[in-house]
């Protein structure tokens, strides 16, 4: 088995539908609605601004979007990584360069700019807890008793028994872990990850 390419894939069939499904309007609502138990129903409310390409790294983020006055960054997540913070300060930075006049960095009346969440979903086979808090600040060296530049994420995790309360208030994210859950029981069966999503999504569909 070439385990590098298994690993790409393991990776895309992943984070390739997670984008697809919630870079729709209807769908990603869905998901803000569930997260903070709110009704919106206008998908005129909601701008989505995810970033095609990030200037300080080969990638790009996997949701953003604007709603209620301020900038949602979701993230889609299969390894665990401390580094989450540290990659959304790229993007957000990224995020609110693109949104503000440069010219009007340097008058006399305060620039406002929408604040900021930061959420990643993980689903990968490493145990991890149901939720947790990550900080920029943990990154640093040396430590900061009180950082004048604090960055915190919020990971939940969506694998099967956890939060399940989100699940059941999104369906589109239930529906999400049925095909990873059925992708990786088909890999186990057959050792051919690209045939396994194939068998997967038609069993999905």
């Amino acid at each position: 088995i070439d385990f590098e390419k298994q690993s790409a894939a393991n990776k895309k069939y992943k984070d390739t539908v997670f984008r697809k499904l919630f870079h729709q309007k209807k769908e990603l609502l869905e998901l803000y609605n569930a997260l903070n138990d709110s009704d919106y129903s206008e998908e005129e409310e909601l701008q989505i601004v995810t970033l095609d390409n990030c200037l300080y790294l080969s990638m790009r983020n996997d949701l953003a979007f604007i709603l209620d006055f301020r900038l949602h960054l979701y993230e889609h997540q299969s390894t665990p990584s401390p580094n989450m913070p540290l990659r959304d300060l790229f993007y957000v930075a990224q995020e609110y360069y693109a949104m503000v006049d440069n010219t009007s960095l340097f008058g006399e009346r305060a620039v406002k700019i929408p604040a900021p969440r930061f959420v990643v979903f993980y689903n990968g086979l490493d145990k991890q807890p149901e939720s947790q808090m990550l900080k920029l600040s943990d990154l640093y060296i040396p430590e900061e008793t009180n950082p004048m530049l604090e960055l915190q994420v919020l990971v939940l995790n969506i694998n099967e028994g956890y939060n399940t309360w989100l699940k059941e208030k999104c369906r589109t994210m239930y529906e999400y872990m049925v095909y990873v859950d059925r992708v990786r029981y088909y890999s186990n069966q057959i050792e051919d990850l690209e045939k396994a999503v194939d068998i997967a999504i038609d069993e999905c569909i």
